[in-house]
């Protein structure tokens, strides 16, 4: 699938007032649009973590889930920010377990218990979503049986299924477009800093 991409844009008017670009502007224009790229990064983590009670590591740029996949070079003054697609497990969220069940918190403040559901081990690198040090969390279901409150389900074999929450790029696109005015005025003022070198 292709990464999400965010267009942004507020150099235009800055960069044809130079008609055709001298190398050093072009320079300018993407030191502007890589740092953007950063910071805007950094503003779709925090506000995606405002959505969805993923931490700040798990959405780290190291982690790759949340990354740049593209940095602007002087031919090409475009980047890209991309969520990994795959989907996260509900163990990921677990806030701890019992006898009668997984606690469960996607939303930030609020949890539920998940009565029945229990952890289970998964093959290092083999396993269809994201998840929390190789477990996931699991549930058994009776013959007919649904789940309440649309919980997402990967059968693994006959009753038992993998249960799993939002994957980083669904969270990443319902901010994306939230964060575009902010990216706009960095772009622009990162970009307008480096002119001023000129004078």
């Amino acid at each position: 699938m292709r990464p999400y991409v965010v267009a942004v844009e507020g150099l235009s008017e800055a960069i044809s007032a130079y008609g055709e670009l001298p190398p050093k502007i072009v320079r300018f224009a993407r030191m502007a649009i890589n740092t953007t790229a950063r910071r805007s990064r950094t503003l779709a983590s925090r506000e995606m973590r405002r959505q969805v009670a993923f931490t700040a590591r798990y959405l780290s740029d190291k982690s790759g889930r949340l990354s740049i996949s593209q940095t602007a070079t002087d031919a090409r003054l475009e980047a890209r920010i991309r969520g990994r697609h795959r989907p996260t497990s509900l163990a990921r969220f677990s806030r701890g377990g019992g006898r009668r069940g997984v606690r469960v918190q996607v939303k930030p403040g609020s949890s539920q218990v998940m009565d029945r559901a229990f952890f289970m081990p998964l093959r290092a690198g083999r396993a269809p979503i994201e998840t929390r040090s190789n477990l996931g969390l699991a549930i058994r279901l009776r013959p007919g049986e649904r789940l309440a409150n649309k919980h997402k389900m990967i059968q693994v074999s006959g009753n038992l299924y993998l249960l799993y929450g939002p994957s980083v790029d669904q969270v990443f696109r319902t901010v994306a477009e939230d964060i575009k005015p902010e990216a706009a005025d960095i772009l622009q003022a990162e970009f307008n800093r480096l002119l001023d070198r000129l004078n």
